[in-house]
């Protein structure tokens, strides 16, 4: 697994690396900055090289709602929807619809 820390340099002589993410410390959504420098047979060093990666999320919420089977002619209830979740991110809204 290639572990890459916030201004480390990991020097390798192959070509590609396989960046893993960790589950316990994933990289953020958000903009991440990597940096590729070479060096030649002579000790010749290259400029370096930058790519942008965006980590987006993906992954659509769950929504869940509960609430009574069965209500009595003219009394309010309550529906909820607590239990919805989104896997990486935080819900924030709720979009209600009676169907019919």
């Amino acid at each position: 697994m290639t572990v890459l820390k916030t201004g480390v340099p990991l020097e390798t002589t192959e070509t590609v690396i396989l960046v893993e993410m960790d589950a316990g410390n994933p990289l953020p959504v958000g903009k991440h900055r990597f940096q590729l420098k070479v060096v030649d047979d002579t000790g010749n060093i290259s400029d370096p090289a930058e790519l942008t990666v965006q980590v987006i999320d993906a992954t659509r919420p769950n929504a869940l709602i509960d609430g009574p089977s069965q209500i009595e002619f003219m009394k309010p209830f309550e529906l909820t929807g607590s239990k919805s979740f989104d896997v990486g991110g935080t819900i924030v809204k709720y979009i209600w619809t009676m169907l019919d």
